[in-house]
């Protein structure tokens, strides 16, 4: 049995996948096996697949398209392994050695189940670099304390940059897109803190504007439904004074949300937390304040503030 499962989840770019092969079948430590789950609506990456001359690969053409994230799980299923490299087709290893680093990464720390690298952002369209995710030491010493707090900014970046051990049910939650990532992180990290991570440059992650990211990060509906989602999920019925006041009053302001039932007209049926009203009160009155300041051009008063016009 090899020693690592690197499961790539495809769908219809040959190119990309291309690419991402190349980079594995360069690298120094080889004990690994190749998982590819195939979404795609046509035989491309069938036909490449069958083409490369290698005993590591094993291709599953899913029989109907699974979409994200469950083609990613798909591939988790299907390895044979203790430990899961997930890499995208559109990622690939930045050097040679990149495999031995993850690997070395949680043998070095065998009490961690999940590990990072630093990873590049990569722009493939304009062939340049958007910038490196380097967190600070500090960063995740917090994270380990506060696992949750990745919902307000995920400095572990995507599942490429990931190297984690497989448990029985880990799985990515097929109710999310946007926050799939984070989540599953959470579910490592709320079981087993301890956080491995590398400053090394091991994986670009490439940036296209034919990613599933792309489509969906403005999207209203996906990101505000998976964000209560998420708080219900983790059992967050308290807001203020909390670590996600901040980014909940920024999701309403964001979005426009005034009230409960702009949350409910999105699709979210479950609870939310039970003092929220409070965050919608204040986003109106910010509202009612900009208006009047805007358009009255007169000085007003808001319980005892005044608020005068320059």
């Amino acid at each position: 049995m090899p020693k690592v499962s690197i499961c790539i989840p495809t769908y219809n770019n040959v190119e990309s996948l291309q690419r991402c092969i190349e980079s594995i079948l360069v690298q120094t430590f080889e004990d690994y096996e190749i998982i590819i789950t195939d979404d795609s609506n046509n035989s491309d990456i069938a036909e490449y697949v069958n083409k490369i001359e290698s005993k590591k690969i094993f291709y599953y053409k899913n029989k109907t398209q699974l979409g994200s994230p469950e083609n990613w799980n798909e591939g988790i299923r299907k390895s044979t392994t203790d430990i899961i490299k997930i890499l995208h087709h559109d990622d690939w290893f930045t050097n040679e050695n990149s495999l031995d680093v993850f690997v070395k990464l949680l043998q070095d720390n065998p009490k961690s189940s999940l590990a990072f690298v630093a990873s590049k952002n990569f722009d493939v369209n304009n062939n340049k670099v958007i910038n490196y995710n380097k967190p600070s030491v500090s960063s995740i010493n917090h994270l380990e304390k506060n696992p949750m707090d990745l919902l307000k900014g995920n400095f572990i970046g995507a599942p490429s940059a990931t190297i984690f051990r497989k448990k029985e049910n880990l799985l990515f939650d097929k109710e999310t897109i946007w926050f799939v990532d984070i989540d599953f992180y959470v579910q490592i990290l709320l079981i087993n803190n301890k956080l491995a991570y590398s400053d090394s440059d091991a994986v670009t992650i490439g940036i296209s504007n034919t990613q599933i990211t792309k489509e969906v990060e403005n999207d209203k509906k996906i990101i505000v439904f998976e964000y209560f989602y998420l708080l219900h999920k983790w059992g967050i019925h308290k807001l203020k004074t909390t670590t996600f006041e901040n980014s909940s009053y920024d999701l309403i302001k964001r979005f426009k949300l005034r009230s409960k039932k702009n949350i409910r007209n999105l699709g979210y049926i479950d609870s939310l937390p039970k003092d929220i009203d409070s965050l919608f009160f204040k986003y109106r009155t910010e509202i009612l304040k900009q208006y009047l300041i805007q358009k009255l051009r007169i000085p007003f008063r808001i319980g005892k503030k005044l608020f005068n016009v320059h």
